[in-house]
C-alpha cells in the first residue's frame, strides 16, 4: 500500500510552477565573437589556473596534499580521496579543507614529531588531545561541519615547547558517483534507498524534526513547477537557484539518515567519452538507480534498489494532485502509483539524442554570461537527460514520422502543458482508484472549443491551434506536409495534444520522484561554480548580472503568465493570460526554503541573496565539491583544454601568434 502519507505537512511555502525545457538548440557554430577572442587570450595563458596559485590563499599542490605556512611550519591534511585520485579536494580553493566523517591524516611538512590537539567543536576554544606521545602524523575524524582550530606542540632541542595553531575547515564533500569508493557508494545508495521509501511521519519520528521526506520535498517542486499560472522554477533565471536549494535540503535529510554521505553528483559527460552507450551506463545498474526503460507495459521499475518506488497519495496535504490524488501534475492522469521510465518519447528513441550532453557542449559556455549560462544549463546542458530517462508514451496515433520535426518529440507534452495553462485542456476533479485511465483523461471540452473535436474540420482545428499560439511555438513549414504524408492532419494534432498521454517522472513536474534527479543537478551547480571561480581568478570574463536569455518563444518558455484568480472552480471560464515574468525568477523574488544553514533560520532569501550564499568561497555552504576543474571527458580532463582544442579557438589562435611568452 503506497497511500500511507502523513495527515498533514506544515510548511510555509511561496506559491511556486514546470515545463522542463525543450530549448535543446545546437551551440552556435559561427565565427568567434570579440568577447570570445578576449576570453581566449585569458584561457590560452591561464589553462593551468586550477593547478596554480589560489586568489584566496597561498598553497602548493602535490599529488595528495595542501600545504599552508604557519610560523615556518606547514600543516598537511591528507584525505583518502586525495591519496587515491591524486587530486586535491575542491582544487585547493579552501585552506586545509577536510571531508567531514572521513579520516584525515594530520602532520607537519617538516616531519617533526608533535602533540596534536583538536578543537572539540568549532568556535568553542576547547581542545581534545589526540596523542600522549609525540608522533609525526595522526589520523583524526572531524564529525562537525565548520572551522576547527588544530594545535601542534613542538618541543625544540633545548627543551622549550612552542605551539602552532592552524585552522582546518570541515565540510561535506560531494564526489562524482564513480569516483567514490565501493564503501562510500554503498553508504550513499543505502541512505538514498531509505529516503526514497520513508514517509514524512516515519522520517521525523526516526531521524528528528530536521528531516524532510521525499513527499515533502517533492510537493515543493510540484508547487513550483505545476502551478497553472506559470512555471516558477524552470525556463527562467530562478532555475538553478531553486534546484541548488532543493538539492541542499535533500542532502540535509540524506545526512540525517547517515551523516557519512552527501548529495554526490553525476558527471554525465563521461558516458560518451568512455565510449559507453548512454543506456548502458553504470547509473542504470540495479545496485545503482535501476533500468532506464523497464520492460513492462506500465514502465514501472520492478527490479533493483528502487523497485516499486511509490508515488504518494496526497489529497490531504497537497493542493496540487492528479485526479487519482497522487503527487503528480493534474494533467498527468496516470493512475500507476509507482515511478516510471521509458527510453522513447512519442516513439522516438531518447528523444532523438544519441548521447548525454558532452564536455564540448559545456566548454563552449566558458565565454558566456550568467544570463546565457542559466538558459543553457536549464536547457541543452541538462534537460535532455530528464527526457531520455523519463520518456513519453500513450499517444493516440503514430507520430514517429513527425516527432523529429518542429519542436521535436518532446514538444508534444510541452505544447499540451501550454494548452492546459491557458485553460483549453481540462482534467477531471477526481477519479476513484478503480476508474480506468481511459475514463479519467484530460480533454479539450466542447464548451471551450465550440464543438466536439471529432466534429471539427482540419481547418477549424488549425484555427484553434493558431489562436492558442501553438502554431507560433512550432513554426516549421514541414509538419503539415509530413502529417499529410502519414495520413494525419491538424485535427489529429489537436486531439493528440488534448489527450496528453503519459510521461515518466523525470519528464514531468514531479521529477524528484525519480532518484536520478538528485545527482543530475549537482553537475550543473559544479559547472556554475567553476565559472565563478574562473572569473575571480581573472581567467575568464563572466558577467553575473541577474537575468536569463530568452532566445525564442518555445513551448516551455512562452513568457506568458495566466491569472486564474477570477476563474470559478469547476467552470469553463478562461484565465487572463498576458506577457510577464513568472514569480520566482526575478532577482528580488523569494525562494521557499528555510533552515538551509544555521544563520538563516526561518528567513526567506531572495534570488540575489541566495546566489551569494552559494558562491564556492561562502562560509555558509556546509558542502564543497571534490573538484571544479577535473572533467574526465574533456581533452586533458580540463574544460579549458577542451575549449582550446575546438575549431573555433583554432580560428582565433592565428591572432595570438607571438604572444606565447606572456
Amino acid at each position: 500500500n503506497v497511500t500511507n502519507a502523513p495527515k498533514s505537512l506544515s510548511v510555509k511555502m511561496a506559491s511556486q510552477s514546470l515545463s522542463l525545457s525543450s530549448q535543446y538548440t545546437s551551440i552556435d557554430d559561427e565565427a568567434p565573437t570579440k568577447s570570445r577572442k578576449r576570453m581566449f587570450l585569458g584561457i590560452i595563458f591561464a589553462v593551468a589556473a586550477f593547478s596554480a596559485v589560489s586568489s584566496r590563499s597561498s598553497f602548493q599542490v602535490t599529488n595528495k596534499t595542501i600545504l599552508t605556512e604557519t610560523e615556518g611550519e606547514t600543516l598537511q591534511v591528507i584525505n583518502e580521496f586525495e591519496t587515491r585520485t591524486g587530486r586535491v579536494l575542491n582544487d585547493g580553493l579552501l585552506e586545509n579543507l577536510v571531508r567531514v566523517h572521513s579520516p584525515t591524516t594530520l602532520s607537519l611538512k617538516s616531519g617533526n614529531a608533535v602533540i596534536f590537539h583538536v578543537e572539540t567543536s568549532p568556535g568553542t576554544n576547547e581542545f581534545t588531545q589526540l596523542n600522549q606521545e609525540v608522533v609525526s602524523n595522526i589520523d583524526h575524524v572531524f564529525t562537525e561541519i565548520g572551522k576547527h582550530n588544530v594545535k601542534a606542540s613542538v618541543t625544540a632541542s633545548d627543551g622549550t615547547t612552542s605551539t602552532l595553531i592552524y585552522t582546518v575547515t570541515a565540510k561535506v564533500i560531494r564526489i562524482e558517483l564513480r569516483d567514490l569508493t565501493e564503501e562510500d557508494r554503498k553508504i550513499y545508495f543505502d541512505a538514498l534507498q531509505k529516503f526514497q521509501f520513508t514517509s514524512e511521519i516515519d522520517g521525523v519520528a526516526t531521524y528528528g524534526k530536521k528531516f524532510h521526506s521525499l513527499e515533502y520535498i517533492l510537493r515543493m517542486h510540484l508547487y513550483g513547477a505545476a502551478d497553472k499560472e506559470c512555471d516558477h522554477w524552470h525556463d527562467d533565471a530562478g532555475f538553478l537557484n531553486h534546484h541548488v536549494a532543493i538539492t541542499w535540503q535533500f542532502e540535509q535529510s540524506l545526512r540525517k539518515i547517515d551523516p557519512r554521505t552527501a548529495s554526490h553528483y553525476w558527471d554525465y559527460t563521461r558516458e560518451g567519452a568512455r565510449g559507453i552507450d548512454w543506456y548502458d551506463s553504470d547509473i542504470f545498474n540495479d545496485d545503482w538507480f535501476g533500468s532506464n526503460s523497464p520492460n513492462n507495459a506500465d514502465h514501472v521499475l520492478t527490479t533493483g534498489r528502487f523497485a516499486y518506488s511509490p508515488v504518494w497519495k496526497a489529497t490531504d496535504y497537497s493542493t496540487i494532485v492528479n485526479p487519482y490524488g497522487l503527487l503528480r501534475s493534474p494533467w498527468n492522469t496516470n493512475p500507476t502509483a509507482f515511478v516510471m521510465r521509458h527510453n522513447k518519447t512519442f516513439a522516438h528513441f531518447a528523444d532523438g539524442n544519441t548521447e548525454f550532453p558532452t564536455c564540448s557542449e559545456f566548454s563552449e559556455v566558458l565565454d558566456t554570461s550568467l544570463k546565457d549560462g542559466l538558459e543553457l544549463l536549464n536547457g541543452v546542458l541538462h534537460g535532455p537527460v530528464h527526457i531520455m530517462i523519463g520518456g513519453h508514451w500513450g499517444h493516440l496515433a503514430d507520430w514517429s514520422a513527425v516527432g523529429s520535426t518542429a519542436a521535436g518529440a518532446d514538444g508534444f507534452l510541452l505544447l499540451s502543458k501550454w494548452l492546459w495553462r491557458q485553460g483549453f485542456i481540462r482534467t477531471p476533479d477526481s477519479c476513484s482508484d478503480d476508474t480506468a485511465q481511459d475514463d479519467c483523461l484530460p480533454t479539450c471540452p466542447e464548451g471551450i472549443l465550440g464543438s466536439e473535436i471529432d466534429d471539427l474540420s482540419h481547418k477549424d482545428a488549425y484555427d484553434i491551434l493558431e489562436e492558442t499560439g501553438v502554431i507560433d511555438l512550432d513554426p516549421t513549414t514541414a509538419i503539415a506536409a509530413i502529417m499529410k504524408k502519414n495520413g494525419l492532419g491538424w485535427k489529429d494534432l489537436l486531439k493528440e495534444l488534448c489527450h496528453v498521454g503519459s510521461p515518466g517522472e523525470m519528464f514531468s513536474s514531479t521529477a524528484p520522484q525519480d532518484p536520478t534527479f538528485w545527482p543530475l543537478h549537482g553537475n550543473a551547480e559544479r559547472f556554475l561554480s567553476f565559472l565563478r571561480v574562473s572569473k575571480d581568478r581573472g581567467v575568464i570574463e563572466f558577467d553575473e548580472t541577474w537575468g536569463y536569455t530568452h532566445t525564442a518563444e518555445v513551448p516551455s518558455d512562452t513568457g506568458i503568465v495566466c491569472d486564474w484568480s477570477e476563474v470559478e472552480a469547476g467552470s469553463l471560464e478562461m484565465p487572463t493570460c498576458s506577457k510577464g515574468t513568472c514569480s520566482g525568477h526575478k532577482e528580488d523574488d523569494l525562494l521557499p526554503f528555510t533552515d538551509l544553514y544555521h544563520e538563516q533560520g526561518s528567513t526567506l532569501l531572495t534570488n540575489s541573496e541566495f546566489y551569494q550564499v552559494i558562491h564556492p568561497y561562502s562560509d555558509k555552504l556546509p558542502y564543497a565539491f571534490d573538484t571544479f576543474s577535473y572533467w574526465e571527458a574533456c581533452d586533458k580532463h580540463n574544460l579549458f583544454d577542451q575549449y582550446a582544442s575546438s575549431s573555433k579557438v583554432k580560428a582565433v589562435s592565428k591572432n595570438t601568434e607571438g604572444l606565447g611568452g606572456m
